[in-house]
């Protein structure tokens, strides 16, 4: 998307708003969509004063997936993001939405409050209804790498009853004030899947910030909120594993992009390799 501008973004974003708008910072941390955080009085009714502004590759579906979920979320309060508008600039989905407070965690905020607050608003976004949503049971395939066979393993043991699911639930995709969560962002995977797609990634996320103890105290937090033990978590992990496997070097830009540029190839590679022994032992990983 290198051709869309930031002033042409921001320029698509007052015209379907209605609104001059002014850009304040391009936002990074992903490397899916084209992201602005732009200021000006973008709801009369509301005073709010900023608004984030997300353009995706021609004919990709995520505002479309976005706007199906986005009104589901209102039980959650200001964890989420509200609708603003949508439309296309130059052939390119666009979604505006409200700007919540807050920014990454900060590099130094312990993982294990990180782990501990999210458990508690995952248990709560489970809660909400995933009628109507794309089903993706995200069950492993053969193309899963060296741990193909035991994340099929792994499947026999796995609960699927459905939930709606976040479907990329990770410390980037959230917000914070200092040490308390603020919000709970990029809502375009969220499908009705089984709530161990959630737990696992969030876990396999702790470990790759360093802390394998925030990843069961993530767990502890999510049981504790939702009211009931998740026996499966396991076998979860090792699907989430085989899934992140071969490309888990590949998401270094997106810790670079909030805030934590240490965390590099290298040491993805490294952190990873140690949480997947945990799971199965190191006889794959010879």
């Amino acid at each position: 998307m290198d051709q869309l501008t930031s002033p042409a973004l921001v320029a698509a974003a007052a015209d379907l708003l209605g609104r001059p708008l002014v850009l304040d910072r391009e936002l990074t941390g992903g490397q899916h969509a084209r992201t602005l955080l732009v200021s000006g009085d973008v709801d009369h009714a509301d005073h709010a004063d900023h608004a984030v502004v997300r353009a995706f590759p021609r004919s990709d579906d995520a505002v479309v997936r976005e706007l199906a979920v986005l009104h589901r979320l209102r039980p959650l309060g200001r964890l989420a993001p509200r609708l603003l508008a949508h439309g296309e600039t130059d052939g390119h989905p666009l979604i505006v939405t409200e700007a919540l407070p807050g920014g990454p965690p900060a590099a130094d905020l312990d993982p294990v409050v990180i782990g501990e607050q999210m458990g508690a608003a995952l248990a709560a976004i489970h809660r909400l209804d995933p009628a109507g949503l794309p089903d993706d049971v995200r069950r492993p395939t053969l193309r899963a790498g060296r741990l193909a066979a035991l994340a099929h393993e792994a499947w026999r043991e796995a609960d699927l009853e459905r939930v709606l699911t976040h479907g990329d639930f990770w410390s980037g995709n959230t917000l914070w004030e200092g040490d308390r969560l603020s919000g709970v962002v990029d809502w375009s995977g969220a499908r009705s899947a089984p709530r161990g797609v959630d737990l696992a990634w969030c876990r396999q996320d702790l470990v790759l910030l360093g802390s394998a103890s925030a990843a069961d105290r993530f767990l502890a937090a999510y049981e504790a909120a939702a009211g009931r033990r998740v026996p499966d978590v396991r076998a979860w992990d090792v699907i989430a594993a085989a899934r992140a496997d071969t490309y888990v070097e590949t998401w270094a830009p997106n810790y670079a992009g909030v805030g934590r540029p240490e965390i590099d190839g290298r040491v993805l590679r490294q952190r990873f390799d140690a949480w997947v022994r945990s799971l199965i032992g190191d006889r794959i990983l010879r």
